[in-house]
């Protein structure tokens, strides 16, 4: 019996993969699950590059901005919305797609997650105590593979994983993962890679349309109701995000909201996200580079080199 068929768009950042899911598969019967750890924030909808009003009305969509900024959203989370959604999905005759960068999650949701570690409080309490560069670096020491696989900047997973390699007393990274569902299922996943030059015209280019479309204005609202509620913007995943985590930081040093900056501020912040955004794609190709296992069915693909090539791959594949 055949293996019910999935998927995968993901990639570096800002590289097309929307793009071709809404331009060219528009008139299929999909059903979209996001893959993007910031785009299941409602508050950072312009932040994280979430789809457009429009674009959601194509098709159904799930696992888009249902969280506030507050709560944090975990791999472990995400496998489980997955899998519930992949098959409310295929019930209703659609094709379900897995769409977005955060390729850790995807790659838990395909091969696994680790078990589970006791984490006692004196090991929490000796991690909360360490900055985050502290964390990191003593993460790199322990398991130099777990580090690898964890952006610099975020730091709530960093003191995770760190949490993990001192509960567990050796790399977590040794450790066997179990639950995950590429058996169940025959995979397309396309990874989508631009050269650099062709990648930073996009990232210039979506990241003038936010600023355009009113990041400075969703910025603002965050930046108060996070200064109202008297935390620590840092602790929080969903304010650590290219995006947001610029106009924090400028807050930080200059106690300037974002609807005050000036036209030369928002030009300075607008350059930095852009700089942010492209280290962390060479980042992410890092992590695709070395990612293993894969799906047979994986592909990489250029759409600045057309589309119609990358449309025939997934003809092909569901036949259609």
């Amino acid at each position: 019996m055949a293996l019910p068929k999935l998927l995968i768009l993901t990639g570096v950042t800002a590289s097309g993969k929307s793009s071709f899911l809404y331009e060219e598969l528009r008139s299929w019967p999909l059903y979209v699950i996001n893959a993007d750890s910031r785009q299941v924030y409602h508050e950072l909808r312009i932040a994280s590059a979430a789809p457009q009003p429009a674009e959601i009305e194509l098709f159904p969509h799930a696992l888009y901005g249902f969280l506030s900024w507050r709560e944090n959203f975990s791999a472990g989370a995400f496998v489980n919305l997955a899998k519930h959604k992949i098959a409310k999905a295929l019930a209703g005759q659609r094709i379900p797609v897995i769409c977005g960068g955060s390729y850790f999650y995807i790659h838990a949701l395909l091969y696994g997650l680790l078990p589970e570690v006791e984490i006692l409080p004196q090991i929490q309490s000796q991690v909360n105590t360490l900055s985050a560069d502290e964390a990191y670096r003593e993460l790199k020491r322990v398991d130099p593979v777990a580090a690898a696989r964890v952006h610099p900047h975020n730091a709530v997973r960093i003191r995770r994983q760190l949490m993990l390699c001192l509960a567990h007393g050796a790399p977590i990274s040794n450790l066997k993962r179990s639950g995950g569902v590429s058996a169940e299922y025959d995979i397309l996943q396309l990874e989508f890679n631009p050269d650099k030059a062709q990648l930073e015209k996009q990232v210039r280019r979506r990241t003038m349309a936010m600023f355009e479309g009113g990041l400075v204005e969703e910025a603002d609202a965050v930046l108060r109701a996070v200064g109202e509620a008297g935390v620590d913007w840092q602790r929080f995943p969903a304010l650590t995000g290219i995006g947001i985590r610029e106009f924090f930081e400028h807050y930080a040093a200059s106690r300037r909201l974002p609807k005050a900056l000036s036209n030369a501020e928002r030009s300075m912040l607008q350059e930095k996200i852009v700089r942010n955004t492209l280290r962390l794609a060479k980042k992410q190709r890092t992590w695709l580079r070395n990612a293993k296992p894969k799906p047979i069915h994986t592909k990489t693909v250029d759409p600045s080199r057309g589309v119609n090539h990358i449309t025939a791959l997934v003809r092909n594949f569901f036949q259609i």
